[in-house]
């Protein structure tokens, strides 16, 4: 009797449990200042000055670097972005190393000029 009744309390718990929300709508252009870096799937280098990153279900951020980067003007597919935040988001005004992998194993990343990040804007997904 006790398993039937436990059975039938999970069965009704099932049908009466509230349904997850899908991720929020974000319009193209919306700005935000800081980014969840445990959303984040992929960055990209978009040369000369700005980086993409594209984050779990869809959402593409771009900032534009402010004061311009070196490293990011001679970016390739192959670089790459390293955040160097101190928690979990990436906010206006914190720092990213874009290096090239190949060079970085001979002189190290550090060696890389520190890149600092503007407002992030949502753009389109191609």
């Amino acid at each position: 009797m006790k398993a039937t009744l436990a059975i039938f309390a999970m069965g009704l718990a099932a049908c009466t449990a509230q349904p997850t929300a899908p991720p929020p709508v974000v319009a193209q252009g919306a700005q935000v200042s800081c980014i969840d870096l445990k959303q984040v799937v992929a960055r990209h280098v978009l040369p000369p000055a700005s980086v993409l990153f594209e984050m779990s279900g869809g959402i593409i951020y771009r900032t534009d670097l402010i004061a311009g980067c070196p490293s990011a003007a001679r970016a390739d597919a192959n670089s790459i972005v390293q955040t160097e935040s101190q928690g979990t988001e990436l906010c206006e005004n914190d720092h990213i190393r874009i290096y090239d992998p190949v060079e970085a194993k001979a002189t190290g990343a550090a060696s890389f000029p520190q890149c600092r990040v503007g407002r992030f804007t949502v753009v389109p997904n191609p």
